[in-house]
């Protein structure tokens, strides 16, 4: 296995030609909001989804518009 790939790297930033680029840092809050779900019943879950997911449809929309 190629250890770039395996380090999620270009072979520049590997060898330093590069600098690391840094990957965005998850937001700590969304994680915690996340795990907090992840506790609900199923029933709970899947209707959290079903709002998410329409919040996020309606901002894919308006994106486009």
């Amino acid at each position: 296995m190629n250890l770039a790939y395996a380090l999620n790297v270009s072979t520049d930033e590997l060898l330093g030609v590069k600098p690391v680029k840094k990957k965005a840092q998850p937001d700590s809050r969304m994680l915690r909001r996340l795990q907090q779900l992840e506790k609900l019943d199923p029933t709970t879950k899947r209707q959290v989804v079903q709002v998410i997911d329409t919040y996020l449809a309606a901002a894919q929309l308006k994106k486009q518009a």
